[in-house]
Protein backbone atom coordinates (compact mmCIF):
# COMPACT_ATOMS: atom_id res chain seq x y z
CA UNK A 1 0.00 0.00 0.00
CA UNK A 2 2.82 2.30 0.93
CA UNK A 3 4.66 1.38 -2.56
CA UNK A 4 1.50 2.16 -4.21
CA UNK A 5 1.13 6.01 -2.87
CA UNK A 6 4.08 6.99 -3.03
CA UNK A 7 3.97 5.77 -7.24
CA UNK A 8 1.01 7.81 -7.33
CA UNK A 9 2.74 11.18 -5.50
CA UNK A 10 5.83 11.08 -7.42
CA UNK A 11 3.38 10.67 -10.90
CA UNK A 12 1.78 13.77 -9.54
CA UNK A 13 4.37 15.76 -8.83
CA UNK A 14 5.74 14.53 -12.43
CA UNK A 15 2.65 15.80 -14.07
CA UNK A 16 2.60 19.09 -12.57
CA UNK A 17 6.01 19.89 -13.95
CA UNK A 18 4.51 18.90 -17.64
CA UNK A 19 1.98 20.54 -17.12
CA UNK A 20 3.92 23.64 -16.24
CA UNK A 21 6.05 23.50 -19.00
CA UNK A 22 2.91 23.02 -21.76
CA UNK A 23 0.98 25.80 -20.09
CA UNK A 24 3.87 28.34 -20.41
CA UNK A 25 4.95 27.03 -24.10
CA UNK A 26 8.67 27.69 -23.22
CA UNK A 27 10.24 24.57 -24.10
CA UNK A 28 10.48 23.74 -20.22
CA UNK A 29 12.24 20.85 -19.46
CA UNK A 30 11.04 18.43 -16.68
CA UNK A 31 13.97 19.02 -14.52
CA UNK A 32 14.99 20.93 -11.70
CA UNK A 33 17.89 23.13 -11.15
CA UNK A 34 19.69 23.94 -7.47
CA UNK A 35 21.29 27.29 -7.87
CA UNK A 36 22.89 28.90 -4.85
CA UNK A 37 26.30 28.62 -3.25
CA UNK A 38 28.46 26.06 -0.94
CA UNK A 39 25.15 24.56 0.75
CA UNK A 40 23.94 24.29 -2.43
CA UNK A 41 27.32 22.85 -3.72
CA UNK A 42 27.29 20.52 -0.89
CA UNK A 43 30.41 21.59 1.24
CA UNK A 44 30.67 19.38 4.08
CA UNK A 45 29.51 16.01 2.69
CA UNK A 46 30.86 13.24 0.48
CA UNK A 47 31.17 13.61 -3.38
CA UNK A 48 27.73 12.95 -4.41
CA UNK A 49 25.78 13.40 -0.88
CA UNK A 50 24.53 17.36 -1.50
CA UNK A 51 21.15 17.81 -1.09
CA UNK A 52 20.31 17.77 -4.55
CA UNK A 53 21.75 14.40 -5.13
CA UNK A 54 19.67 13.23 -2.30
CA UNK A 55 16.46 14.85 -3.88
CA UNK A 56 17.18 13.56 -7.21
CA UNK A 57 16.92 10.14 -5.58
CA UNK A 58 13.76 10.99 -3.92
CA UNK A 59 11.90 12.84 -7.03
CA UNK A 60 13.36 10.32 -9.91
CA UNK A 61 13.55 13.05 -12.25
CA UNK A 62 16.73 15.09 -13.24
CA UNK A 63 18.48 17.40 -10.77
CA UNK A 64 21.06 19.51 -11.48
CA UNK A 65 23.53 21.37 -9.17
CA UNK A 66 24.59 24.76 -9.84
CA UNK A 67 25.94 25.74 -6.38
CA UNK A 68 29.67 27.34 -6.29
CA UNK A 69 31.09 27.36 -2.84
CA UNK A 70 31.39 30.90 -1.09
CA UNK A 71 29.19 32.70 -3.73
CA UNK A 72 27.54 35.82 -3.25
CA UNK A 73 24.21 36.66 -4.48
CA UNK A 74 25.39 39.01 -6.83
CA UNK A 75 28.42 36.76 -8.06
CA UNK A 76 25.47 33.99 -8.65
CA UNK A 77 23.82 36.39 -11.22
CA UNK A 78 26.34 36.94 -13.49
CA UNK A 79 26.14 32.76 -14.02
CA UNK A 80 22.35 33.46 -14.66
CA UNK A 81 22.54 32.57 -18.11
CA UNK A 82 23.93 28.88 -17.22
CA UNK A 83 20.75 28.22 -15.28
CA UNK A 84 18.51 29.76 -17.56
CA UNK A 85 19.70 27.68 -20.73
CA UNK A 86 18.70 24.50 -18.27
CA UNK A 87 15.40 25.14 -19.28
CA UNK A 88 14.23 24.18 -16.26
CA UNK A 89 10.72 23.86 -15.06
CA UNK A 90 11.76 24.38 -11.35
CA UNK A 91 14.90 26.31 -9.88
CA UNK A 92 15.63 26.48 -6.34
CA UNK A 93 17.45 29.77 -5.44
CA UNK A 94 20.10 29.65 -2.01
CA UNK A 95 21.70 32.85 -1.82
CA UNK A 96 22.25 35.22 0.56
CA UNK A 97 24.44 33.78 3.23
CA UNK A 98 27.84 34.30 2.03
CA UNK A 99 26.34 38.16 1.09
CA UNK A 100 25.95 38.49 5.09
CA UNK A 101 29.61 37.67 5.92
CA UNK A 102 30.93 39.81 3.86
CA UNK A 103 28.67 42.76 4.88
CA UNK A 104 26.99 43.50 1.90
CA UNK A 105 23.58 45.85 2.44
CA UNK A 106 20.88 43.79 2.58
CA UNK A 107 19.21 46.12 0.58
CA UNK A 108 21.76 45.11 -2.33
CA UNK A 109 21.11 41.50 -1.24
CA UNK A 110 17.40 42.01 -2.09
CA UNK A 111 17.54 44.04 -5.61
CA UNK A 112 20.40 41.28 -6.88
CA UNK A 113 18.10 38.38 -5.62
CA UNK A 114 14.84 40.09 -7.34
CA UNK A 115 16.48 40.14 -10.55
CA UNK A 116 17.66 36.13 -10.46
CA UNK A 117 14.04 35.86 -9.44
CA UNK A 118 13.30 37.96 -12.72
CA UNK A 119 15.21 36.67 -15.09
CA UNK A 120 13.85 33.01 -14.20
CA UNK A 121 10.13 33.69 -13.94
CA UNK A 122 10.50 35.28 -16.88
CA UNK A 123 11.03 31.64 -19.04
CA UNK A 124 7.94 30.75 -16.99
CA UNK A 125 9.77 28.34 -14.54
CA UNK A 126 8.78 27.91 -11.07
CA UNK A 127 10.94 29.84 -8.41
CA UNK A 128 11.41 28.43 -4.94
CA UNK A 129 13.48 30.42 -2.48
CA UNK A 130 15.12 28.89 0.44
CA UNK A 131 15.90 30.37 3.81
CA UNK A 132 18.83 28.98 5.16
CA UNK A 133 17.97 29.64 9.32
CA UNK A 134 15.65 31.72 10.87
CA UNK A 135 17.24 32.32 14.15
CA UNK A 136 20.96 33.46 12.91
CA UNK A 137 20.05 35.02 10.03
CA UNK A 138 16.58 36.97 10.75
CA UNK A 139 17.25 39.91 8.18
CA UNK A 140 17.77 37.47 5.32
CA UNK A 141 15.10 35.31 6.13
CA UNK A 142 12.77 38.29 6.31
CA UNK A 143 14.17 39.50 3.21
CA UNK A 144 13.99 36.43 0.98
CA UNK A 145 10.16 36.00 2.92
CA UNK A 146 9.48 39.83 0.88
CA UNK A 147 10.56 38.83 -2.07
CA UNK A 148 8.99 35.76 -2.11
CA UNK A 149 5.50 37.60 -1.83
CA UNK A 150 6.43 40.07 -3.64
CA UNK A 151 7.30 37.93 -6.70
CA UNK A 152 4.36 35.19 -5.99
CA UNK A 153 7.84 32.45 -5.43
CA UNK A 154 7.45 29.39 -3.44
CA UNK A 155 9.54 29.99 0.11
CA UNK A 156 10.91 27.22 1.43
CA UNK A 157 11.73 28.35 5.17
CA UNK A 158 15.03 27.27 7.12
CA UNK A 159 16.65 24.61 5.18
CA UNK A 160 18.90 24.51 8.38
CA UNK A 161 16.73 24.86 10.52
CA UNK A 162 16.66 21.59 12.01
CA UNK A 163 20.32 20.58 11.68
CA UNK A 164 22.43 23.32 13.54
CA UNK A 165 20.95 22.14 16.91
CA UNK A 166 22.61 18.80 16.14
CA UNK A 167 25.79 18.11 15.81
CA UNK A 168 25.86 14.76 14.40
CA UNK A 169 24.18 16.04 10.93
CA UNK A 170 27.18 19.19 11.29
CA UNK A 171 30.74 19.76 9.62
CA UNK A 172 33.46 20.71 12.25
CA UNK A 173 32.96 24.26 11.24
CA UNK A 174 29.37 23.99 12.65
CA UNK A 175 28.14 25.94 9.38
CA UNK A 176 27.64 23.00 7.03
CA UNK A 177 25.89 20.07 7.22
CA UNK A 178 27.43 16.20 6.37
CA UNK A 179 26.45 13.93 4.37
CA UNK A 180 23.35 12.90 6.92
CA UNK A 181 22.62 16.35 7.42
CA UNK A 182 22.28 17.11 3.78
CA UNK A 183 20.06 14.15 3.11
CA UNK A 184 18.01 15.35 6.05
CA UNK A 185 17.66 18.97 3.95
CA UNK A 186 16.52 17.01 0.68
CA UNK A 187 13.69 15.36 2.88
CA UNK A 188 12.73 19.30 3.73
CA UNK A 189 12.56 19.72 -0.38
CA UNK A 190 11.51 17.09 -1.28
CA UNK A 191 8.43 17.22 1.14
CA UNK A 192 7.68 20.90 0.06
CA UNK A 193 7.66 20.21 -3.56
CA UNK A 194 5.00 17.75 -3.52
CA UNK A 195 1.91 19.74 -2.52
CA UNK A 196 2.68 21.98 -5.40
CA UNK A 197 -0.25 21.04 -7.96
CA UNK A 198 -0.52 23.73 -10.08
CA UNK A 199 2.15 26.76 -9.63
CA UNK A 200 2.11 28.27 -12.57
CA UNK A 201 -0.88 29.93 -12.40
Amino acid sequence: MFRKSGLIIVLCVLCVFISCAEKKGANLERKIVCFGDSLTEGIGGEKGKSYPDFLQQMINIPVVNLGIGGETSMQGLARIDGVLNQKACMVLVEFGTNDFYQKIPIEETKKTIEIIVDKIQATGAIVVLVGIQDDLLPDLRATLEQISKDKHTQFIDGMLNDIWSKKDLLLADFIHPNSKGYEKVAEKVYKFILPIINPAN
